[in-house]
């Protein structure tokens, strides 16, 4: 199938999308929804998942849609040859580090590519990470500074005691409105985690899947600061998460969970998930502070 310049890096995009786990296997990719957030017109991103369904990338289904094959493996670009994935150890260490107190708030370029062994340019991807993630800044002049972001056990209770205050209202709202097109791809989603995703997904995809769900019910109470608040939340508390990312085993009562949740909202019953929703986020909290006492005591 021969394609344009244009089809071409609509193509490249997707494949970066799906690599970097933005888009999981089993995926319905939705050709409005990528043409508005590409800001192409829909003709390319046809052409494009049409061409990817040739390469065994995507496949389509009759009367669906294309999905991400689940038998594709994320690549590893030439260019990431070098440790500067999304899965950079030494960003882990990095953040380690700044939870267990072993390096100053304050510190210089050179301290830190000595100490991770780093080039300019690795370290100018962790440092770009973490000012993204909300726990590192450029000093005025020279320097970087840490922030105590959600690096405390007080910071992770008020994370998750505010979080147990927008999100079950978030489902009162009286906008809100849940799409069946958003309900079907949340559903498949959750269950291609519980079939293969939670051993398979690294942890980073397993974080992003579990974000993207809490941010999805939120957005359908079409208020945007609630989802606004949630996104620079789950962005903040990242940190905290990178450290008890290891435990799988929890991910299959977390995602039962949100399938429950996503049933009640199909059916109507907002009260019931409302509730539903506190109580699960009430247990990640409880699990997540005796993860982080296991981590801290090892």
């Amino acid at each position: 199938m021969k394609i344009s310049a244009l089809t071409e890096r609509i193509s490249l995009k997707i494949i970066s999308l799906i690599d970097a786990g933005d888009i999981l296997a089993g995926s319905h990719l939705s050709v409005p929804k990528l043409a508005e957030n590409l800001d192409v017109s829909r003709t390319p991103v046809r052409e494009a998942l049409m061409f990817l369904e040739q390469k065994g990338i995507l496949e389509q289904k009759l009367n669906r849609g294309f999905f991400v094959s689940n038998d594709y493996a994320p690549q590893k670009r030439e260019e990431e040859l070098v440790p500067d994935g999304p899965d950079l150890p030494e960003y882990y260490q990095l953040a380690e580090d700044w939870l267990q107190d072993k390096i100053e708030a304050e510190v210089t370029e050179l301290f830190l590519m000595k100490r991770y062994e780093l080039t300019k340019s690795q370290l100018s991807t962790i440092l770009a990470r973490g000012i993204s993630e909300g726990w590192v800044e450029r000093k005025q002049g020279y320097g970087w500074r840490f922030l105590p972001v959600a690096k405390t056990k007080a910071a992770l209770e008020q994370i998750f005691s505010f979080r147990m205050v927008i999100e079950p209202m978030a489902i009162l709202e009286p906008t809100f409105n849940a799409p069946q097109e958003k309900i079907n791809d949340i559903r498949r989603e959750l269950e291609m985690l519980l079939e293969s995703g939670i051993e398979r997904l690294s942890p980073t995809q397993l974080q992003i899947a579990g974000y993207r769900f809490h941010e999805t019910i939120i957005s359908f109470s079409n208020n945007p600061f609630f989802e606004i608040s949630l996104r620079n939340v789950n962005r903040m508390r990242r940190l905290m998460d990178y450290r008890i990312m290891d435990d799988r085993s929890r991910y299959y009562a977390e995602v039962k969970d949100h399938m429950r949740i996503l049933e009640m909202i199909e059916a109507g019953q907002r009260i019931e998930a409302s509730y539903t929703m506190k109580q699960h986020l009430y247990v990640a909290l409880e699990n997540k502070k005796r993860r982080r006492i296991s981590a801290e005591a090892e």
